[in-house]
């Protein structure tokens, strides 16, 4: 009995304390929220977002596959030169061949952005990862294209090359385009990624012709081309 009416007691003793301090004037402590505000008038306050011109994948948010790919991703104004580039007007080049560097092997990829019911597990999962993380129409617009990718070794010391891609594409027929990239340190087998996409690959189609070429200095001690180039 003892024990049940000490815990009354301690139950009662807040409610009493509280009773005392209404009773002389004073209100329990609370936390204080501040005071409610009206909405805005101002229309404009939420203003809709600004428009993007372009809504195709940016450096930021491009899928796994194009981080690794030199891009041709605009339209150029070659046509209207008087002398475009082409095979036949390409200055002389220096041209040392070298056993040691070899191309092994170009494979390409055409993703024209759709679905298609193939048996080839390995062309359709490319298809997949090539698209992988666009979500708008516009976003795989711009990964529509023509991917390749070279790989090839370097059997020497180690050096610094760069890597040539010159193309022709259906619709500009003999214009020649050049993408390159600069790899440095390389010894081994090593793979370097060029494709035309979005914008360049809707407006020329795809890659009708190609030459692939590995350059020290200004010499190229490698080379491979399609048999139409």
């Amino acid at each position: 009995m003892r024990w049940m009416v000490f815990t009354g007691l301690t139950l009662l003793l807040p409610v009493v304390a509280l009773a005392q301090e209404a009773a002389q004037g004073h209100s329990p402590q609370r936390n204080q929220l501040p005071a409610p505000t009206a909405e805005p008038d101002n229309v404009q306050a939420y203003a809709p977002p600004a428009a993007r011109e372009d809504e195709g994948p940016t450096s930021e948010d491009r899928g796994p596959a194009q981080q690794h790919f030199i891009l041709a991703t605009h339209t150029d104004t070659l046509a209207q030169e008087d002398n475009p580039p082409t095979v036949g007007n390409a200055p002389p080049e220096k041209i040392a061949l070298d056993k040691r560097i070899k191309i092994a092997l170009i494979h390409d990829v055409q993703n024209d952005g759709l679905s298609k019911d193939t048996q080839n597990h390995a062309l359709a999962f490319e298809l997949i990862y090539l698209n992988w993380g666009a979500v708008t129409q516009s976003q795989l617009e711009a990964r529509r294209g023509h991917y390749f990718t070279n790989t090839w070794t370097n059997r020497d010391a180690k050096g610094d090359f760069v890597a040539y891609f010159q193309y022709r594409q259906v619709k500009s027929r003999e214009i020649v385009r050049t993408l390159t990239e600069p790899m440095l340190g390389v010894k081994g087998t090593v793979r370097s990624y060029f494709a035309v996409v979005g914008k360049a690959y809707l407006a020329y189609g795809p890659v009708a012709s190609w030459r692939f070429t590995i350059r020290r200095g200004d010499t190229v001690v490698a080379e491979a081309k399609s048999f139409i180039w």
